[in-house]
């Protein structure tokens, strides 16, 4: 038996430590499920923190969602069972509200599901060739498609999307995944491969605000959230960061996969830099029972209005070039407002998130389930209803189909604004 013993210890010996005395401590199980009546009373709070923080109630009502429809389901699924599992009634909160809502702020979660959101985006796929314009025919350029060679000629309707150099990638936008398309090649119609928008990849895992490097010459300022981080505390000055930029030709901004956070950061970093800072949006707010803490009128307030940019305020003579993708979102796409307060400014990588219409977020919980409730209550709209719509976000203006943005505009910069060495600041 004791050979037994031995045999079995030696087996588990890297997961196991001699006995010893411990005291009891009682600790609190998770309860999984929750009684029926207790599952009810938590659906009406749901109803009431919907109605009265919800931005979103009144758009989505008139864009065809019937919001009793949505919770009689969840009544019916709670009436159907004797307990409620809680990670069952987050799932179903989900599904009943997932009937057209894309809302990449608004989310339900419990500790077996996580985090249930409404996050679409209508993504860009590109075919692995470009085309150029020669007296108004397209010719294939660039092209690593087996079935397209450099100099076909090719049609592609509209689904062309400048990038630098003047030439255009060929490709689709969808919500969905895209794997091929139908083009015109000398005349003849042929199917080729699409790949998702390689901007898109993430490239930093930490967090950065607004950190600067100097890169061929090119000052960078590298930011992927809008947070108070590393050596940027909220006492810094951020003005008088931007200031330290204003006689320079070219500054580029790298938001790619910049998450957002704090408005304040860019908006004052771009008023040192250019001397005027400006966020040309509509904006409203929800204000209610919930919001105010107190019985009230459920109510609009307007927070601004989008006042066009005036431009002889505008400081800065050189060129702001900001950088973007799909991780690009909220206070991050904020940031291209801000920055568009310059005169002359280009949006260069893929479209952003389109995470900016329904915004400053709140988290409740329910009272029995203790499902994690985070709701918007604020309206943002661009002066130009086409910018930044929900899922769709930013277009802009040109598009780079690589996983290192910030080289391929490095490049670019350089053979556009300097003929020098690569040393020489710009």
């Amino acid at each position: 038996m004791n050979e037994r013993k031995t045999e079995i210890n030696d087996i588990f010996k890297q997961y196991i430590s001699p006995s010893k005395f411990n005291e009891y401590m009682p600790v609190s199980e998770y309860n999984d499920k929750i009684s029926r009546n207790q599952a009810l009373e938590d659906l009406s709070v749901l109803r009431y923190l919907m109605e009265n923080r919800y931005c979103g109630w009144e758009y989505f009502e008139n864009n065809g969602i019937v919001w009793e429809t949505c919770f009689k389901k969840i009544e019916s699924f709670i009436i159907s069972q004797s307990d409620t599992y809680i990670s069952d009634f987050c799932k179903t909160i989900h599904e009943a509200f997932d009937v057209g809502i894309v809302d990449n702020h608004l989310s339900f979660c419990s500790p077996a599901t996580g985090r249930l959101s409404y996050s679409k985006q209508y993504s860009a796929y590109f075919a692995d060739f470009k085309v150029e314009q020669k007296a108004g025919i397209f010719y294939a350029a660039e092209s690593k498609c087996p079935n397209i060679a450099n100099g076909d000629i090719i049609d592609a309707g509209n689904n062309l999307y400048p990038t630098l150099y003047n030439k255009y990638l060929v490709g689709l936008r969808s919500f969905d995944p895209v794997s091929e398309m139908t083009v015109s090649v000398n005349g003849k119609p042929s199917s080729v491969s699409l790949h998702r928008c390689k901007a898109i990849k993430k490239t930093d895992f930490q967090d950065i605000c607004l950190h600067h490097d100097i890169k061929s010459g090119i000052d960078i300022l590298r930011s992927n959230c809008c947070d108070y981080v590393g050596n940027i505390t909220e006492k810094t000055d951020f003005e008088e960061l931007g200031k330290q930029f204003r006689e320079k030709k070219v500054v580029v901004l790298n938001f790619i996969s910049n998450d957002g956070g704090y408005n304040r950061i860019t908006r004052e970093f771009i008023k040192g830099l250019n001397g005027y800072s400006h966020c040309r949006e509509y904006s409203i707010k929800l204000k209610s029972p919930v919001t105010e803490g107190r019985s009230c009128n459920r109510r609009w307030e307007t927070l601004s209005e989008a006042k066009p940019y005036d431009y002889s305020k505008a400081k800065y003579n050189g060129k702001l070039i900001m950088l973007v993708n799909g991780g690009t979102a909220s206070a991050g796409e904020s940031a291209i407002l801000y920055a568009k307060s310059c005169k002359d400014f280009i949006l260069i990588g893929e479209n952003t998130m389109g995470c900016n219409t329904f915004g400053n977020v709140a988290s409740y919980e329910l009272t029995n389930s203790h499902i994690g409730c985070r709701i918007p209550n604020t309206v943002n709209l661009c002066a130009d209803s086409d910018d930044c719509i929900e899922g769709h976000g930013f277009t802009p203006d040109y598009w780079v189909d690589s996983d290192d943005v910030e080289s391929e505009v490095i490049k670019w910069i350089q053979r556009t604004f300097s003929s020098n060495t690569t040393n020489k600041r710009i």
